[in-house]
């Protein structure tokens, strides 16, 4: 045996011209498979860069509902910061989920109609308000609940707006 060199095992490798051995290469862990959701329970997906856009229903119900309830709370409603938290971050994932509603309603109509210039400007004003720093208290989700309230209310303007393609029969 010269100098720099030493004995191998089947499991550990040795480099060539040195005295270094290479560690075993570990076998990669089958990653788990999730389990399947509860029957009947909502689900929340997390898509930050919209692949899902248009694919899954507006669940306008809920959004109202909980736009009603912040904007019916006391001054200090008493909840956690945790709490709190969740409601803004769902608050500001309905306004996103609205506001690309109304971009899309609002490329359906044409390019002077006053509908669409004005959806343009309700668009400018929420992407401003949105990319405002988000803080958890109470008047931000009192905001949010009421740039939740104005995007429906203008996504039924615009969708009252929208021509109407009669159906041909077959």
């Amino acid at each position: 045996m010269t100098r720099g060199e030493g004995r191998t095992t089947p499991e550990w490798g040795q480099v060539p011209g040195t005295s270094r051995r290479l560690l075993p290469t570990p076998t990669p862990t089958p990653t788990p498979t999730p389990a399947p959701p509860l029957s009947g329970a909502p689900i929340a997906l997390y898509d930050p860069e919209g692949h899902l856009d248009r694919e899954l229903p507006l669940d306008r119900a809920s959004h109202e509902r909980m736009v009603k309830a912040v904007l019916g709370w006391p001054a200090d409603p008493g909840l956690r910061p945790a709490d709190l938290e969740q409601i803004i971050l769902r608050l500001t994932g309905a306004a996103h989920v609205v506001a690309d509603d109304i971009r899309h309603a609002a490329e359906q109509l044409t390019d002077g109609h006053t509908a669409r210039t004005r959806a343009a400007a309700v668009l400018a004003e929420a992407w401003h308000r949105l990319a405002a720093d988000r803080q958890e208290t109470v008047a931000c989700a009192r905001d949010r609940a009421r740039l939740v309230r104005t995007l429906y209310e203008h996504l039924n303007h615009l969708t009252a707006a929208a021509p109407r393609h009669p159906v041909k029969p077959l």
